[in-house]
């Protein structure tokens, strides 16, 4: 026990010694000046599209990002401009329908900031998903099984999620994505300079990594499952400008609180600003109905 106390004792001393250490330095920089951050998602099936344009803070600001609402903003499918039309303090619509295999793009033209471009993205094809094996003991589930296809594995990456939620009256009352996790090696395996995903809220992780035209997956769902909700999967086929935007953010977040990690750079595909032009397409599986 005295061994103990004399540890206890050393890490108190260490510990104060590093706090002594602490300082307290005023930032006599220049602020540098905001620059446009453009957003936009476009999926198959979508009917409507919506654009977020701000202006980016500097890092010691706090607060929301100013709207940029004198803006001309075109979304481009296949050659032909499509203008947008301003709908909120910094959204604007368009609205088309759109299918895998469009090619999109996306361009804002400001007074302040001048014209801004993006990349083309490629709407991927959606994903056939089926539910194999749920794996429960009592009411918790354990794991389940997944299976879906591979389509254009060398150019598709995933995004798979659960979620819950409780319908009444044809009214969703409640829906969240649930903790999820997945070790297998092909999910854990990057083949790209953007890491994988493989546990929480979301797994992320590149087509090419499995062989085949078929992904089957395990993964971990640490869940009392409530019999008043319905469980759902949701996998997602992305393009790589959404998985590398994904990739980095997800990294951002986990690393900012850490003071011995370098800064992570977010992924930007827009010319001129920040931001993205991502594509996705939908599939989602029921997993258990509420009963």
């Amino acid at each position: 026990m005295k061994y103990i106390k004399r540890y206890i004792i050393l890490i108190s001393i260490a510990l104060l010694g590093l706090t002594s250490c602490i300082k307290e330095v005023e930032f006599t920089g220049e602020e540098t000046a905001p620059l446009p951050v453009l957003n936009c998602l476009v999926g198959d099936g979508d009917t409507v599209v919506y654009a977020d344009l701000t202006k980016s803070l500097f890092f010691l600001r706090r607060g929301d990002f100013a709207p940029i609402i004198d803006a001309e903003v075109v979304l481009t499918c296949n050659g032909t401009e499509y203008p947008m039309t301003l709908v909120g303090d910094s959204v604007y619509m368009l609205r088309r329908t759109f299918a895998a295999g469009d090619m999109v793009s996306i361009s804002a033209t400001m007074p302040e900031f001048g014209t801004l471009t993006s990349e083309t993205s490629l709407v991927p094809v959606r994903p056939t998903v089926s539910m194999t094996e749920l794996k429960m003991e009592g009411n918790d589930a354990k794991s389940f099984t997944i299976k879906f296809l591979n389509n254009n594995p060398g150019n598709t990456f995933y995004k798979v999620s659960v979620f819950s939620k409780v319908q009444s009256d044809s009214i969703v009352d409640s829906t969240w994505n649930k903790y999820i996790s997945c070790y297998d090696s092909r999910v854990l395996l990057t083949n790209s300079d953007f890491p994988s995903v493989n546990e929480g809220h979301f797994l992320l992780f590149p087509g090419r990594n499995f062989s085949g035209d078929t992904c089957t997956l395990t993964i971990d769902f640490e869940e009392t499952m409530e019999p008043r909700l319905s469980y759902y999967v949701e996998v997602l086929s992305i393009d790589e400008s959404l998985y590398k935007y994904l990739s980095t953010a997800y990294s951002y977040y986990s690393s900012r609180n850490n003071p011995f990690t370098e800064p992570v750079q977010v992924f930007t595909n827009i010319n001129g600003g920040l931001g993205v032009i991502g594509a996705q397409s939908k599939a989602e599986v029921l997993i258990r109905k509420e009963s």
